[in-house]
């Protein structure tokens, strides 16, 4: 009963943030109202639900992932099987640590053959609960389903190196930052995985790129790094 009745009150208040921000985008329909109960009493346009879930992904990333997902129970009354806002359900479980929830999230759009979400959504279960050889054969599906994502490789590529396949580390990160150059995380790591594969010459031009203040502390970390 708690649950509802915050998710009642979520909705109210994001019904509001939906109006204020179809008007300032000029569209001619105000947002969708709700009912007590969060059902809505006009259906929303396209436009409308593409505002609601950038709203609700703004929310994952604010860290206000609780809040999250109750909008996404609502959303998803009214789109069960929407793929983007499953994906974003499971990022919300796992960031508030509902690892099991996720997993089941994720396993849903496997079955479904949705990917790279499925997959890279299972490998970030499973390098939530520290379970690494399961992580990247995960990633790695998700890294052939999109060679170009740098977010992904750069997962693939740190789980790599936790279970001390260095090479192969060193190959996909240098992907990785190839695709992001101004990542300093994903420089981070590169550099991490060149020192550990014989490489350290590489790795003041791994880390040419970070800011010059922020290099040293850099470089001690990629030193004292361990698996």
């Amino acid at each position: 009963m708690t649950i509802r009745r915050s998710c009642s009150a979520a909705c109210r208040a994001l019904g509001i943030v939906l109006a204020a921000a179809v008007l300032t985008t000029g569209c001619a329909r105000s947002a969708p109202t709700r009912s007590v109960d969060g059902v809505a009493s006009n259906a929303p346009t396209p436009e409308e639900d593409q505002l609601y879930i950038a709203l609700i992904r703004g929310m994952n990333e604010r860290g206000q992932s609780q809040a999250a997902l109750a909008f996404l129970d609502d959303y998803l009354g009214r789109h069960p099987g929407d793929v983007e806002a499953l994906s974003l359900k499971g990022e919300a479980l796992l960031r508030t640590g509902q690892t099991d929830e996720a997993d089941q999230i994720y396993i849903q759009l496997d079955r479904r053959r949705i990917q790279p979400v499925a997959a890279f959504g299972l490998g970030q279960v499973r390098a939530k609960v520290g379970d690494w050889k399961g992580a990247v054969p995960q990633y790695a599906r998700a890294a052939k389903a999109a060679p170009t994502d740098s977010r992904v490789l750069n997962n693939y590529g740190f789980a790599l190196m936790k279970i001390e396949d260095y090479a192969e580390a060193y190959d996909v990160l240098a992907r990785a930052s190839q695709l992001s150059p101004e990542s300093t995380q994903i420089r981070t790591n590169f550099a991490i995985a060149a020192m550990k594969s014989g490489r350290e010459a590489e790795v003041p031009k791994i880390l040419a790129r970070i800011p010059e203040e922020e290099r040293g502390a850099t470089l001690s970390f990629v030193r004292s790094w361990q698996p």
